[in-house]
């Protein structure tokens, strides 16, 4: 498991699903449940208003609302913005408007496609020419290596015949 700093009071731990260490996870709750009854008495206010009405600190607003646990505009300064291009965006969650999300989904079929077209030209027509010759080239390695090993017995066999007759 991967150490995290927890969010409330910096104290490592190891991560395992939220940025909250398993012993403030119990007051985090408690935060949330209280931001939640101050949001249902008091519907539009701002995060600062929320924090004070809660009991809670404003970094701790500003955390749930990074993390998607809120998503009241209210507390966003108002309707939930693009990140990309500052349009009223779909949700505060995915923080992307209509246009924004179209324009990502043609950029990622065009990347596919690019990414397919790269894999398929690794071969190149010539290269079978190229393992063509090497094939070649060790067969004619081959044979030679082999007719120098039959002129080897040859001559040994030379050499044996002329000590016999000696």
């Amino acid at each position: 498991m991967p150490l995290a700093k927890c969010a409330r009071y910096d104290k490592l731990f190891d991560k395992v699903e939220t940025s909250i260490c398993p012993v403030c996870l119990p007051d985090e709750e408690n935060d949330y449940e209280k931001i939640r009854a101050a949001l249902l008495d008091f519907e539009n206010l701002s995060a600062e208003a929320v924090a004070e009405q809660a009991g809670v600190a404003l970094p701790v607003v500003i955390r749930m609302l990074d993390q998607g646990m809120l998503t009241n505009t209210a507390l966003l300064g108002g309707a939930a913005k693009c990140g990309r291009c500052g349009a009223p965006a779909i949700s505060a969650i995915k923080k992307l408007c209509y246009a924004c999300i179209g324009k990502l989904n043609q950029n990622i079929e065009k990347e596919k496609q690019r990414i397919t077209l790269a894999e398929s030209k690794d071969v190149v027509i010539g290269d079978a020419l190229i393992v063509r010759q090497k094939i070649e080239e060790k067969r004619e390695v081959n044979i030679q290596t082999k007719k120098e090993v039959e002129l080897d017995k040859t001559s040994k066999v030379r050499q044996m015949l002329e000590q016999k007759r000696r």
